[in-house]
């Protein structure tokens, strides 16, 4: 098995939504692929796994957002220094590279799955039903309730073990 397989299909047109946590290791590692297993919202995570999020994203043409994600990797890539100010510039740039799509907290709150996973991943499950778009997370509540919808989910934490050989 090579290490650069990705064991990911995209769907005819639909896109990706990515949620917060796979959003703020792709800014961090974007600014300094070094800190990655160093700074406190990402070290969960390895150079390898950011190599093989790099590799999913680019596997589908359409990237999607909600502006709840981005609030919350704007706040969680609160690097020192320097780093926190180029992890600005770079989530500008790729917010200038997603589609945003419209989604009010009102109508988030409405989301069957509000009362289990908060505002964020309600936003992240009405925008991928509205879409029909894939999510990839490695929150294992999320993953859970979208498989159970039939929406399309990838798990991050699935990818990781395959490429571990697992």
């Amino acid at each position: 098995m090579s290490s650069a397989a990705v064991y990911v299909e995209s769907p005819s047109g639909g896109g990706l939504l990515v949620d917060t946590n796979l959003l703020v290791l792709f800014t961090v590692g974007k600014v300094n692929r070094q800190r990655i297993e160093t700074f406190k919202r990402t070290c969960q995570y390895t150079k390898s796994d950011f190599d093989l999020l790099l590799r999913v994203l680019g596997k589908f043409n359409k990237l999607y957002t909600v502006a709840h994600v981005l609030a919350e990797v704007s706040n969680l890539t609160d690097l020192p220094g320097t780093e926190g100010q180029q992890a600005r510039r770079v989530l500008k740039q790729t917010i200038s590279l997603l589609n945003e799509a419209e989604m009010s907290s009102a109508r988030s709150a409405e989301d069957r799955h509000y009362q289990k996973l908060g505002l964020v991943d309600a936003a992240i499950s009405a925008v991928a039903r509205a879409h029909n778009c894939t999510v990839l997370t490695d929150d294992f509540d999320l993953y859970h309730l979208l498989s159970h919808d039939k929406v399309n989910v990838i798990n991050f934490t699935h990818l990781r073990a395959r490429e571990w050989g697992i």
